[in-house]
């Protein structure tokens, strides 16, 4: 599973509390070696939906990572990274109180890597995301997703590279301007593959917001209604399958066809703009203290020793 970039939901399930109320979904994964990815809360205005509504979420990253010095066992050398990634999910109002989901997922990270280390110069997933959002009582939201796909370090498509993912979360609406939520992810292929995670989104007044949900815990500002100001985290990476050549290539035949946990973690500052109603734009930068390859079936990990800068940027719709 990847957690990076986080997903959003912008359609309510049926009724809410009468006053503004935060949309949110499961989470889980790692941060660093056991870190939590879980999806980000939205708030929301509107109270009642009748069946058949259509919405639809679409996300575009893209990240670059300076060089820092990464040591694997005696070795050791420079490498700096890249990603993009886009996800779009159509949601579909069955009824009050339970809504579907149903969308596709890509993301790539390319690194410039040196050869003395074993370390893939790529890893991308290709994904499907299927799941329901279920509302219970005025308190409670539970969202269940699974991320079928690709997984994998290069382009060919192979059904060893195939991996399913499933977050499990609940969402519990202490007031309208507190929300808590706890989740569950499952990747059979990860170093650990069961997870838990807690957190909190408190809104202090209409210009302060502490969200402490990963994988993006900020601390947020309103500086007017188009522009937010925030300072926080982004925990990103996921499990991938590297070619059945790649251990050969690099004179380590157990590397062959083998899952590697890639892990990277910012932290930074950045400025929301939303453009108009449903289009948001985020530029943001920063460091990244923890970058790590962990090759954990084969014991050969890589983790950087070095903090390099990072910048980014976010485009993000909702209709």
């Amino acid at each position: 599973m990847r957690f990076m970039p986080p997903f959003t939901s912008s359609q309510p399930v049926g009724h809410r509390p009468k006053s503004p109320a935060i949309c949110a979904a499961g989470l889980g994964a790692l941060f660093s070696l056991l870190a939590v990815a879980s999806a980000v809360a939205q708030e929301k205005e509107q109270t009642t939906t009748t069946s058949g509504k259509l919405s639809l979420e679409s996300d575009f990253s893209f990240g670059l990572v300076g060089n820092s010095n990464f040591r694997q066992r005696s070795e050791e050398g420079k490498a700096s990274a890249w990603d993009m990634g886009a996800r779009d999910v159509v949601s579909f109002q069955a009824h009050e109180g339970f809504l579907l989901r149903f969308g596709l997922e890509f993301h790539r990270y390319n690194f410039d890597v040196p050869t003395t280390l074993n370390l893939p110069s790529k890893l991308q997933e290709s994904n499907l995301v299927v799941g329901a959002d279920l509302q219970l009582g005025d308190a409670w939201i539970v969202r269940v997703e699974a991320q079928p796909g690709y997984y994998g370090g290069n382009t060919e498509l192979r059904t060893s590279n195939f991996d399913c993912p499933i977050v499990l979360g609940a969402s519990y609406f202490a007031s309208s301007d507190l929300q808590f939520v706890v989740g569950l992810s499952v990747d059979p292929q990860r170093k650990y593959p069961v997870l838990p995670g807690i957190g909190f989104r408190y809104q202090y007044n209409s210009n302060w917001v502490f969200d402490f949900i990963l994988p993006q815990p900020r601390i947020e500002y309103n500086l007017d209604k188009s522009i937010l100001l925030y300072v926080g985290g982004d925990l990103q990476g996921s499990t991938f399958r590297v070619n059945s050549e790649f251990g050969d290539n690099h004179g380590v035949p157990k590397l062959n066809d083998a899952w590697v946990d890639y892990t990277q973690v910012r932290v930074g500052v950045g400025a929301s703009w939303k453009i108009r109603p449903s289009l948001t734009l985020e530029v943001e930068a920063g460091i990244v203290p923890i970058q790590e390859f962990d090759f954990h079936r084969a014991d050969i990990r890589a983790s950087a020793t070095e903090i390099p800068p990072y910048g980014g940027v976010v485009l993000k719709a909702a209709f």
